[in-house]
């Protein structure tokens, strides 16, 4: 009886949810170049999420769509990967997940496509494999167009239409020219969309220079090329979906959609992105938090993560109704933002110095 009704008292005021993300581990089997697992190698704490963890967020995953088992690492190297598709499966929500592509056996595909899988997001760095083995290091692009054919293949052998195939491609100044090969890529794997994105998470100065955002001056001839691209996939039913190559120094909004989702971290703490998120930070010997620094518009700040609070002590409802909590997303509430800068509310520090919330 006491169950029933902390059950039902929770429910009043429960968040109505676009997404909820779980990172279901900080494991990864690729170096990508522009990754803090690699930069900061030395700190990174490895970690799996358990069953009992994510079993603390399934009573509230009935307040969200999507459940998107991401975060920073590989979700398919967590040894319960399956077991988390199946639960969302089984509360009739759709899942999804990105990967690097490496571990799309014969074996693990069949399970996903049993089990309903809804979508599934591949991380390319460049349309051929001399540039996106040199940026995601690790992986090999080869073996990755070869796992997505063999998806494909079995996908149509079971007709079946998911999980949908989106590629995700980090744009950076070195391979931005191979997106004219994406969409025939995009056909021959039989993705559905693709996204193109850039690194909004600078933790070294050549990635830094890499950033198309701090090349100005050739961001018309980028958004050139991208509208072309954009324009060639839809004539052959493909999204292309990019984010500009400039900042929007006017944006009403955050691009993580932080006001209508939140993060499990793989810790259990509940944060608004995962670049907020504590596994960012890794560790030290002595437990205390190490410095973590990045590069914002030419200047080197602290990388502080936001926790509201951790989902074994308090449950999702609790921490989203938390009036700091509640302050942080009116920051990115539409309707005061553009009631101009005067009434505007201060943006919480991690947000000041976040191309995300510039439009990135």
């Amino acid at each position: 009886m006491i169950a029933w009704l902390k059950q039902k008292l929770d429910a009043i005021g429960s968040p109505s949810l676009d997404w909820i993300q779980v990172e279901t581990t900080t494991h990864c089997n690729s170096d990508c170049i522009y990754c803090p697992h690699t930069i900061q190698h030395s700190l990174w704490e490895k970690r799996h999420m358990s069953i009992e963890l994510f079993d603390r967020i399934v009573p509230y995953l009935k307040y969200t769509d999507l459940i998107y088992l991401q975060g920073w690492g590989e979700p398919l190297l967590n040894p319960h990967i399956f077991e988390l598709i199946e639960t969302g499966k089984k509360l009739g929500k759709r899942v999804g997940f990105t990967t690097n592509g490496m571990l799309l056996t014969e074996k693990s595909i069949g399970k996903l496509l049993d089990l309903g899988l809804d979508i599934i997001s591949i991380s390319l760095a460049g349309a051929t494999a001399l540039t996106h083995n040199r940026i995601r290091r690790g992986t090999d692009f080869e073996k990755i167009i070869t796992n997505l054919k063999r998806l494909s293949r079995i996908k149509s052998e079971k007709k079946l239409t998911k999980p949908a195939v989106h590629l995700s491609y980090l744009m950076l100044k070195s391979n931005v020219h191979e997106l004219k090969k994406i969409i025939s890529l995009a056909r021959k794997i039989a993705a559905d969309q693709v996204v193109a994105s850039h690194p909004a998470l600078l933790l070294d100065s050549r990635i830094s220079e890499q950033a198309l955002f701090n090349h100005p001056d050739r961001a018309a001839a980028w958004r050139i090329l991208l509208e072309e691209i954009k324009t060639r996939a839809a004539s052959e039913n493909i999204v292309f979906a990019y984010r500009d190559p400039e900042p929007d120094l006017d944006f009403k909004s955050c691009t993580e959609n932080v006001a209508q989702a939140c993060v499990l971290s793989v810790g259990g703490e509940i944060c608004p992105c995962v670049y907020t998120n504590p596994s960012l930070i890794g560790k030290t010997p002595s437990n205390q938090t190490p410095a973590l620094y990045h590069l914002f518009q030419g200047q080197s700040v602290p990388l502080k993560p936001v926790s509201f609070g951790h989902i074994k002590t308090r449950s999702l409802t609790k921490i989203w109704n938390l009036k700091e909590y509640v302050d942080f997303r009116a920051c990115f509430n539409p309707e005061r933002m553009e009631a101009g800068p005067e009434v505007r509310p201060d943006l919480p520090a991690c947000c000041v110095t976040c191309y995300k919330r510039l439009g990135l």
